[in-house]
């Protein structure tokens, strides 16, 4: 073998032992949920005052994104059009995995996507996101018969309006309140799959309830 054929014969033994390694490697762990909630603390602080960083907008984040997704937060939010999270929270392309619904209930459906984000995609902080003057909620203190699939929706919330009747204070904002920590408390509380990750610490569950007024988001204790 002559010396040029041994430098190449070593060169592809170098490369196989890296691609080796690569392949058994463990994955970089992601940020906790701590960390998460900390950046995201940070970005409602950037939306209030309106001085964006505006990250992940750019066309090398979007190309990035097409060989897959890792956020780093689910949101459960409610699909009022006045409380994006993307902006409320200052986050970019491919950093939340938002489920949007009026009353930011969790049905099924809203259960299986999450779970779907704390199993498959590894996110370590749910956050569910209520906010002021919420129409949803508003319906369910209201009463009354709502047409179409609305009923669905209200019987949701309406345990959170019971548990606030009476209470001294606005009866909306006390409900919106009441709604989050309840949906917390269920998400918390979900099993097998929520339940299990959040005992096991690999999951976070927090709320927060959104001010139309200032743009800032009032972290439930």
């Amino acid at each position: 073998m002559t010396t040029s054929s041994r430098l190449i014969a070593a060169v592809f033994i170098v490369l196989a032992v890296g691609v080796a390694r690569a392949q058994h490697a463990t994955p970089a762990a992601g940020p906790s949920a701590d960390a998460v909630l900390a950046e995201l603390k940070a970005g409602n602080d950037h939306h209030a005052a309106k001085q964006y960083a505006h990250p992940h907008e750019t066309a090398d984040r979007q190309k990035e994104l097409t060989s897959g997704q890792h956020p780093h937060a689910s949101v459960l939010a409610c699909a009022d059009s006045r409380v994006p999270p993307e902006i409320v929270f200052d986050q970019g392309l491919g950093d939340l995995f938002v489920i949007r619904v009026a009353g930011n209930v969790a049905s099924d459906d809203v259960l299986g996507s999450l779970e779907y984000g704390a199993e498959h995609l590894n996110i370590p902080l749910i956050v569910v996101l209520g906010h002021q003057k919420c129409g949803a909620v508003t319906a369910a203190v209201e009463g009354g018969q709502p047409e179409g699939h609305l009923p669905s929706l209200i019987t949701l919330i309406q345990p959170a309006v019971a548990k606030t009747k009476g209470m001294p204070g606005d009866a909306v904002a006390n409900a919106v309140r009441a709604n989050v920590e309840m949906v917390v408390s269920q998400l918390r509380a979900s099993k097998p799959v929520l339940a299990d990750s959040v005992a096991k610490g690999k999951t976070k569950v927090v709320g927060g309830v959104y001010s139309l007024d200032t743009g800032r988001v009032d972290w439930l204790r």
